[in-house]
């Protein structure tokens, strides 16, 4: 079977916890919310994913667990109302600009070893501000 990268917030159960095999955001203090679809490095996947998220930002962290192993981490596409700050290696945080509520984007580009070979996953996501 197929696995997934993982997007877990904060405020997740630690039985989905346990599942997660590559990634699992956090979020700090903040509220965050990443949804979307199934995505892998070995079949270079495209996928768009949507952060729902307050005031504070919302973080991406790309931790390497089982199989899984991360060569690179980059930004393709910086977002318009907010900006993205990296922390350490496998973490991005995007803050919002003071004030902005609303929609904004950005691409997150990474490449490294899957369980089942390598490649590199584009990774879109659509950020709600609320």
């Amino acid at each position: 079977p197929r696995h997934r990268g993982h997007h877990m917030v904060r405020r997740t159960n630690a039985a989905a916890l346990a599942t997660a095999l590559f990634a699992s955001p956090t979020a700090a203090s903040a509220e965050c919310r990443v949804t979307g679809p199934k995505w892998y490095l070995h079949t270079n996947d495209r996928v768009t994913l949507k952060a729902e998220m307050d005031s504070q930002g919302c973080g991406h962290t790309y931790a390497v667990a089982g199989t899984w192993r991360m060569d690179k981490l980059v930004v393709m596409k910086q977002p318009s109302n907010g900006q993205l700050r990296q922390i350490g290696e496998v973490t991005y945080y995007y803050i919002p600009k003071s004030g902005f509520k609303g929609t904004d984007s950005y691409v997150l580009y990474i490449c490294g070893k899957d369980t089942w070979g390598s490649g590199c996953a584009r990774l879109n996501y659509e950020a709600t501000v609320e």
